[in-house]
């Protein structure tokens, strides 16, 4: 009896494993899916921990990369653009600056976004996503904390809640980044920040 229980849930085990591999294998994010073929996702590499709790520390003068993911099978005719936000009492090219790969300081727009652009027209190398990163630099300035976030920073409560704009409530569905005529950028509530910690 108990052989025969064993092989029951041998069974059953075998079976939810290939669902699972049959229902991955089937990504709503890929390209057979006109719905979503433009639709991407954009997101802080935070290595399986989505819990928003990944943190850096950087020291007086130096220069920190933040990897961030595209998530985007294939290519695609045109490229795209993602934003992220810092949010923070420290001041801006005074504490710190966000800076671009050779240093150069890079400028928020009027609504207090920085612009990532994603090439999406190249090869596609991973299948699946592309990594940039942001680059955080210490100036020299006061220490403290600044959180460095792909939701606009009025759009998350004083919990740390984000205000999930398509009446979700379970705290993972995507809330846009930047949607436009060609395509639509989202993000996901668990791993929307990090912070930075100047000392």
């Amino acid at each position: 009896m108990k052989k025969k229980i064993y092989q029951i849930a041998c069974a059953a085990c075998m079976m939810i494993v290939g669902m699972s591999l049959s229902s991955c294998s089937d990504d709503a994010w890929g390209n057979d899916n006109p719905e979503t073929e433009n639709v991407f996702y954009f997101g802080f590499q935070d290595w399986g921990r989505l819990d928003n709790k990944v943190a850096y520390t950087v020291n007086q003068g130096q220069t920190i990369d933040i990897p961030v993911q595209f998530w985007c099978a294939g290519s695609r005719a045109f490229d795209a653009e993602a934003y992220y936000y810092v949010d923070t009492n420290l001041a801006l090219g005074t504490d710190f600056q966000i800076v671009d790969a050779n240093g150069n300081p890079l400028q928020p727009d009027a609504n207090g976004a920085f612009t990532m652009k994603w090439q999406l027209t190249g090869p596609d190398e991973t299948d699946n996503h592309r990594v940039q990163s942001i680059y955080f630099k210490a100036l020299n300035g006061a220490t403290g904390d600044v959180n460095v976030t792909t939701f606009d920073p009025k759009d998350v409560d004083v919990d740390g809640k984000v205000k999930i704009s398509n009446g979700s409530a379970d705290g993972v569905i995507y809330t846009p980044n930047n949607i436009n005529s060609l395509y639509e950028v989202h993000c996901f509530t668990q791993n929307y920040k990090v912070k930075v910690s100047i000392k």
